[in-house]
């Protein structure tokens, strides 16, 4: 659930449930970051279906505290990280390789495609990552980007999801066309 008040756009129900189908089973046991992270919804639902651990970014700090108390509620802080800091930051200061990295950045966010190519040159990528980015209709995102190519695009509403993956598509899968 997202909080309209402190300027959040929610990601719908629709809009998750068919995020987490085109993943399928290869959110259990992955390593995730969910950067932009808001209330953590993407995250959560990560956890949800059985991923190994969730590092949520978000700057807004008041975000982070009301994340931490979901996640208790939930049961499910054991196996989450919450980093009060920008994406920008992240970028530099987290370690290691996630599986699966979930960007929900705002619509209006000024350099969405110069945060991707950050993203995917830096070491928090691998062979076997998938990054998966919410993102306006009106701001659709290229096709390649470094080594990663778009493997799933998928419009709901004013919603895009992109799905990137190295080479295009992950463990030998072909890519499936979209359904702009």
């Amino acid at each position: 659930m997202r909080c309209r008040g402190r300027g959040l756009r929610p990601t719908t129900g629709r809009v998750l449930q068919a995020l987490f189908s085109l993943l399928g089973e290869r959110v259990r046991g992955a390593r995730v970051l969910d950067l932009f992270a808001g209330t953590g919804a993407l995250g959560i639902e990560a956890l949800r279906r059985g991923a190994e651990a969730v590092d949520f970014v978000e700057v807004d700090s008041r975000l982070v505290e009301d994340l931490r108390h979901r996640l208790a509620r939930l049961g499910l802080l054991p196996r989450a990280r919450l980093y009060a800091m920008r994406a920008e930051q992240a970028l530099r200061r987290l370690e290691g390789r996630y599986d699966l990295v979930l960007l929900d950045p705002p619509y209006a966010y000024p350099d969405l495609e110069g945060f991707l190519e950050a993203l995917l040159s830096s070491p928090l990528v691998g062979e076997e990552s998938l990054v998966v980015v919410e993102h306006s209709k009106h701001r659709p995102l290229p096709s390649t980007i470094h080594a990663f190519t778009l493997w799933k695009r998928r419009r709901y509403g004013d919603t895009l999801l992109s799905i990137y993956a190295r080479g295009g598509a992950p463990h030998g899968e072909s890519p499936v066309p979209g359904d702009l």
